[in-house]
């Protein structure tokens, strides 16, 4: 049910153009204005950014952003999913989603 739930909220992201998919997503140093300007480089607010693993500097300097959440592809939620306005994937995590959910 749950493998449903998410392979099928994913769907609806990507036909409703709220799905991305980025290469990698780095941040050199735990700075939130450096992780601010990165995310409005992609053009992009209220994201959610899932990734294959969040290193300690994309943790801090993405957490005290309001509208930005990080998550790891094992701690992707229907509810994290849903509740943004952008979701953004790294190919990894594309890869990671497609063996949990296949």
């Amino acid at each position: 049910m749950y493998r449903a739930g998410m392979a099928s909220i994913l769907s609806q992201l990507a036909r409703e153009g709220r799905l991305s998919v980025i290469e990698e997503f780095k941040v050199d140093t735990p700075k939130t204005k450096a992780f601010a300007a990165k995310v409005k480089s992609l053009g992009l607010d209220r994201v959610l950014l899932i990734t294959d693993g969040v290193d300690q500097n994309l943790f801090l300097s993405s957490r005290n952003l309001p509208d930005v959440q990080v998550l790891d592809v094992r701690h992707a939620d229907p509810v994290s999913l849903v509740r943004f306005d952008n979701v953004v994937l790294t190919r990894q995590a594309v890869a990671k989603f497609e063996e949990i959910l296949g």
